[in-house]
């Protein structure tokens, strides 16, 4: 049946009932780009064809042709489907070519889509159902032949189109998880079916089915009539009674049709299927001949072709899983029959600790509520778990009952860490004795590995609320005790230093104490080449090599990163975390002696740092540093601020990212001209002079915008006696000297460019040099003579200069701020005057003089621009 637009509707599966048919407009959108190829790609139940149908009758614009083609029989050939696809064409009202071309059903379809002049919309449901490898290759060259056609396409696993980014056809991709139900889609299917709702009830069934559409729908068709006072409880006994069913009737009647279903079964206790685990499973059950892994791979991929397992795309090997919501129905499934889990679940546990995965063995220790396993793990391997899976240590730490955990420190404190209230989280410290005799005491004790093992949880803990002051502190601490447990007990502690050691480098280096972070990491190196510890080893010498990078010491930096090259990358979820450092290092010391290609090969491989990366602010801080070089400071500046964003929780007045970015915002800011938004960012820093970068970079603001005598004060107030900071110190004795010749003072100027070039000589810093303009580099230069090795190196590069010569910004008297806040409330002339206590001619010349400092002509206009000058 057509529509009065020209469409086949009657193609379209029928529209969901009120209560199963939401608007998805994210999905939407992807749908609406119009790419050539949109792969849909889920395993059952997550309502592929369903978001198509809905789409198509809320947002098909009419100009295109509809052919819609039905899922076709797994039996069928691939003659039988194009054959198909030619009659839906036609049912279509698209006109067949000579009926001598319809002997070739692809052909007479690629022609007739191809006479088209209209464009034509082709759905294609579950075309991976055909066996046939050549159906790729077909639709990609009916895209090319037909170029007023668009595709779009379902599938289930990844048999089609396995590497979408590999075409040269322009295309979008729709996954599983983009078509999981949110919360606020459960509620509005609640809403609709006219369910009497409490709070909680979206968030309980969203929980609890996964938010798998199928079952999200059966859900709230369980939960309709809800009567029971105690709602909570009714609402998990239905929607558990509603996947059991969903279940029973198309997960395990599919397998049991495709002959799987014992297989499934089998399989259905691990969290991720491999060949291998998969195999150990099946066998462990059966008492006939063992499969092959190729028959046990195409057991997986045939439920995997069938819309019951899906691919998990960012494991290195073939791995596959079951919907969360549906796998624990079919555990329980197993608990009705007589079969007790707990077995398979430990096994796999065991398993999973003897090839090295900590984290998915305790998973799986929690879910068979084998207590003593799983305490043994944390105990054994809460390092390498609490930094790089967290999730899995808190929800053990949470489960894992107080009667377990008795006696065994380690779990306790994590179990106390976990639950502390956050106002007694700067009391944690407190647990270790203060004095350094005190902790010696404490390492001679048998309980000194205990104490290292809470003492350290907490440091990393405090570490990740934010508490980098305090982490620092129990660090310190900790290195006493250490060195008392080392001496005195080396056997029980010395194993596992070395991973303690990185740890608490890492908590100094996010603390901005890189003297104390370079020490630990360079004591974690050593203690793992003794150990033949790759993956410490290389992460120790990253740590080291940026330590040197940030401060300025681009030999030293090289020299970390070279030894950091020598271990091999871990691989799989290890790799991308331990070269974090590394690389930021290695952009940075290039930065410093003007490889700008090398910097810009580091920082692609880095990118964007991630919402959970902990060196965040360091990655940010090199991106910066190049835009700096490359006149794309605005990008860079973007950058930034979403990253603070996204990193607010991070972003504290003890940590190192604070000033760190602080300063290069405040640059970022000048190399854009942008003096009165820097200038209003350094009025919020309290003491600049507390720190190096900011120091520095508020140091040379002051000199850009002609306060010469501010900008030398400011540098005087850090004592450059301490902690060795060559970057900063030479780029603040830079600005002293520009300062210095700016004031007529050449014997200053001389002496301070001298003591500049001397720290660039001494560490082969070269890029300060291009914080000062050209101009001032050959009259500094001129006056003192120093014929510095690093200033004529400079000099063959010439880049770029960094920042313009001076900045212009706005100043306002006292009065024109205070006629500019009662503009900005909306007062007129005559309003402002009495509240003034002047005249409307005063106040008339006082808005022209503002008007004209802002280089405004109206009110709004004058308004707009002191916001963007940070004025108001």
């Amino acid at each position: 049946m057509f529509g009065r637009d020209g469409h086949d509707w009657a193609a379209i599966p029928e529209r969901r009932t009120l209560t199963e048919s939401i608007p998805r407009q994210a999905l939407f959108a992807k749908l609406d780009r119009r790419a050539a190829l949109t792969i849909v790609r889920a395993p059952n139940g997550h309502g592929k064809s369903s978001l198509i149908a809905s789409w198509l009758r809320a947002h098909l614009a009419s100009e295109r042709i509809l052919v819609w083609v039905s899922a076709p029989q797994p039996s069928s050939t691939l003659e039988d489907f194009w054959a198909v696809v030619l009659d839906r064409i036609h049912a279509a009202g698209i006109a067949l070519p000579d009926v001598d071309d319809l002997a070739d059903p692809f052909t007479a379809a690629a022609k007739s889509l191809n006479a088209l002049s209209r464009p034509v919309l082709l759905v294609l449901i579950r075309p991976d159902l055909i066996s046939e490898p050549e159906l790729d290759d077909q639709l990609i060259d009916l895209l090319t032949l037909c170029h007023n056609l668009d595709l779009v396409v379902t599938l289930s696993g990844f048999g089609m189109f396995a590497e979408p980014y590999l075409l040269d056809t322009d295309h979008e991709v729709i996954g599983a998880d983009e078509l999981l139900f949110t919360t606020s889609d459960t509620a509005q299917l609640l809403e609709q079916a006219g369910v009497r709702t409490a709070e909680g009830d979206a968030e309980q069934i969203t929980s609890l089915t996964g938010g798998l559409p199928a079952l999200v729908r059966a859900a709230v068709a369980a939960v309709r009539d809800s009567r029971n006072s105690n709602r909570e409880r009714e609402i998990k006994t239905n929607t558990a009674q509603a996947i059991d069913d969903y279940v029973t009737d198309s997960v395990l009647a599919t397998a049991e049709r495709l002959k799987q279903h014992e297989f499934l079964l089998a399989t259905a206790f691990g969290r991720s299927i491999t060949v291998g685990v998969a195999t150990m499973l099946f066998e462990s059950q059966r008492t006939d001949t063992a499969e092959t892994v190729h028959e046990i791979r195409a057991r997986l991929v045939t439920l995997e072709t069938a819309g019951l397992l899906s691919r998990v795309e960012a494991e290195a090997d073939e791995t596959w899983e079951l919907p969360p919501a549906i796998r624990r129905s079919i555990l329980a499934h197993h608990t009705r029959v007589g079969i007790d889990p707990s077995q398979r679940l430990s096994f796999l546990a065991h398993n999973r600790l003897d090839n090295g995965h900590h984290a998915s063995a305790l998973d799986y220790a929690v879910e068979a509520q084998n207590w003593t396993l799983a305490v043994d793990i944390v105990e054994q391997h809460w390092v390498t778990m609490i930094v790089h899976n967290l999730d899995s240590v808190r929800s053990a730490l949470q489960r894992i009952p107080a009667e377990a955990a008795d006696k065994h420190s380690a779990v306790e404190a994590g179990r106390a860490l976990f639950t502390m209230h956050p106002s007694k989280r700067s009391t944690v410290i407190d647990l270790l004795p203060e004095s350094p005799a005190e902790l010696w005491e404490l390492g001679a004790q048998p309980s000194a590995k205990d104490a290292l093992s809470i003492a350290c949880v907490q440091s990393i803990m405090l570490r990740m609320a934010g508490e980098y002051g305090l982490s620092a502190e129990t660090t310190r601490r900790l290195s006493h005790l250490s060195r008392s447990a080392l001496e005195n007990n080396p056997e029980a502690v010395s194993a596992q230093l070395p991973l303690m050691r990185l740890q608490w480098a890492i908590n100094f280096q996010l603390s901005g104490r890189f003297t104390e972070s370079t020490i630990k990491a360079r004591m974690a190196y050593h203690g793992a080449l003794s150990h033949g510890v790759d993956f410490i080893a290389r992460n120790s010498a990253g740590s080291a090599a940026l330590n040197w990078a940030l401060a300025g010491e681009p030999r030293q930096a090289r020299h970390w990163f070279e030894l950091e090259q020598k271990h091999p990358d871990p691989g799989g979820w290890l790799e991308p975390v331990v070269k974090i450092a590394g690389l930021t290092a290695r952009a940075l010391a290039a930065l410093d002696t003007l490889d700008f290609g090398d910097a810009r090969i580091a920082l692609t491989e880095l990118g964007v740092p991630s919402d959970t990366e902990e060196l965040w602010a360091f990655v940010v801080y090199a991106h910066s540093q190049f835009a700096l070089t490359q006149s794309s400071a605005s990008s860079a500046l973007s950058l930034l601020h979403n990253a603070i964003g996204v990193h607010s929780k991070q972003y504290t007045a003890t940590s190192f990212a604070l000033p760190l970015l602080q300063s290069a915002e405040i640059d970022l800011l000048l190399a854009l001209g942008e003096g009165n938004k820097a200038t209003a960012l350094a009025k919020e820093i309290a003491d600049p002079a507390a720190n190096p970068w900011t120091l520095a970079s508020v140091a040379r603001l002051r000199q850009r915008i002609g306060q010469n005598e501010a900008a030398v004060a400011l540098c005087h107030q850090f004592d450059w006696s301490g902690e060795s900071y060559p970057r900063a110190q030479m780029e603040s004795l830079l600005v002293q000297a520009v300062a210095h010749s700016e004031l007529g003072e050449p014997r200053l100027a001389s002496q301070e460019w001298s003591r500049a070039c001397s720290i660039a000589d001494q560490t082969g810093l070269l890029r300060p040099f291009a914080t000062i303009g050209s101009a001032d580099v050959e009259k500094l230069e001129s006056m003192a003579v120093t014929k510095s090795r690093a200033l004529a190196e400079f000099s063959k590069s010439a880049p770029a200069e960094s920042f313009p010569g001076s900045v212009r910004i706005v100043e306002l008297t006292e009065r024109e701020q205070k006629v500019l806040s009662l503009l900005a409330l909306g007062m007129g002339s005559a309003a402002m005057a009495d509240k003034l206590y002047v005249s409307v001619n005063t106040v008339k010349t006082q808005l022209r003089t503002l008007y004209k400092k802002l280089d405004a002509h109206n009110r709004n206009e004058a308004i707009t621009k002191a916001r963007q000058l940070r004025l108001l």
